[in-house]
């Protein structure tokens, strides 16, 4: 018997997996219904809150059988805060739930059977894993100052107590800005505050430090978030990469050459592409003060760098390496790699689904996907980082471009 849906009705039913973004999925009526804060082999209660053609949304409202994967969230702002999703869900049932999740998505949206899917890397700490936080700043008609997080549904500011992924450190400076700001009625000086948990050496750098050398970071500029896991997830690029000593490494977004820092020691020679002008010169920097000096860094955008002073000039290529925002490469920046023709692309993400996307592109050049190696850099919440490692296929054409090096593509002038 079929019951028809509508919005605010109460309806129970099974759990059966848990979807990229952290949605529980139950199906009723042929149609897919996602709830948050669920895991499969929950029986649950749920409020449907928006009809759509082919799913519905909901809401949790009771539990008639927790799933043998289901535990006590830590948090007690748990479900309202918006930087968790998996509190509730064992820690080893997160990485299973992860690893599935990688597989579906190259399936799914890069079209590949059977994506070559390692084991996931668990992070040897599932909380107090951050290094840095984002506080969000706000004041009420009333004249007093929250600093907090953002909420599930991104409408206000919660002003949790203490956030149980970030280092401690950062607790402690989270909680001296929220004694500042409700004990004297101070001017906000943003929206939203950066909090670090390594030293400052000046007001706008900070350190960090991986597999034993010191990088210094822009104060708002990115770095990988898990610092328990930063050391393996720089050894597994060096070892995709495979450099030879003969190579050139082109490291796209290469923020403040964490990644150039470790390659530049085993190439020829390394070009980095930074868009942000800040993290560029932290690069140039990290790699000087570590002596090396078979390395260029470009200040633009990718799309711009890699055709006026690549393309154009004819620099082969050996390896690149990609670590884009979670949006993922722009077309023409998969288009240009592939008219570099390297022999290995390292591909790091955030974003498995936009990943994906990019690897089925670059897979139509005439690229084999080797290896996808999940990492749970973002324990107790939705996000996963993965290392993608493509190899040219060997053919008389691939053969015939390398010898003669990437023709300099003339007729995109206008694009520049």
């Amino acid at each position: 018997m079929e019951i028809d849906l509508a919005v605010g009705q109460s309806v129970e039913c099974t759990i059966t997996t848990v979807a990229f973004g952290g949605n529980g999925i139950a199906r009723l009526n042929k149609r897919v219904i996602f709830a948050p804060f669920t895991v499969d082999g929950d029986r649950v209660v749920v409020e449907i809150t928006a009809i759509k053609q082919n799913y519905c949304q909901a809401k949790l409202k009771e539990i008639v059988s927790p799933s043998p994967h289901r535990i006590a969230p830590r948090c007690p702002s748990y479900s309202f805060c918006g930087g968790c999703q998996y509190q509730h869900i064992t820690y080893d049932h997160q990485l299973r739930i992860k690893e599935r999740q990688v597989t579906e998505a190259f399936e799914r949206i890069g079209k590949i059977s059977t994506p070559p899917v390692n084991p996931i890397i668990p992070s040897p700490k599932e909380f107090n894993y951050r290094g840095k936080a984002e506080v969000h700043l706000s004041r009420s008609g009333g004249g007093s100052a929250t600093a907090g997080f953002v909420t599930v549904d991104g409408s206000a500011i919660i002003a949790v107590q203490q956030c149980d992924l970030v280092d401690e450190v950062i607790n402690q400076h989270y909680a001296e800005l929220r004694e500042t700001l409700g004990s004297q009625p101070v001017p906000l000086p943003k929206r939203r505050i950066t909090i670090w948990a390594d030293r400052t050496i000046a007001p706008s750098r900070i350190t960090k430090s991986v597999k034993g050398k010191v990088l210094i970071v822009p104060f708002e500029g990115f770095f990988q978030a898990n610092t328990s896991l930063v050391d393996r997830l720089v050894d597994c690029v060096i070892d995709e990469a495979r450099c030879q000593p003969s190579d050139t490494v082109l490291d796209c977004y290469c923020g403040c050459g964490l990644f150039s820092l470790f390659l530049a020691p085993r190439a020829k020679k390394v070009i980095g592409i930074e868009e942000d002008r800040q993290s560029s010169t932290a690069a140039r920097h990290n790699l000087r003060i570590q002596g090396h000096a078979n390395f260029r860094i470009y200040q633009g955008r990718a799309e711009r760098v890699i055709g006026t002073h690549l393309i154009r000039k004819g620099v082969p290529i050996d390896t690149v390496i990609l670590d884009p925002p979670r949006t993922g490469c722009s077309r023409r920046v998969l288009s240009d790699i592939m008219k570099l023709g390297p022999t290995r692309i390292v591909y790091v993400s955030c974003n498995p689904a936009t990943q994906a996307r990019d690897v089925s592109t670059l897979l139509k050049g005439n690229y084999r996907l080797e290896v996808l190696q999940p990492f749970d850099m973002f324990p107790q919440t939705k996000h996963i980082e993965v290392v993608a490692s493509l190899k040219l296929e060997e053919d008389k054409g691939n053969e015939k471009r390398r010898q003669k090096g990437p023709r300099p593509n003339l007729g995109d002038r206008e694009a520049y």
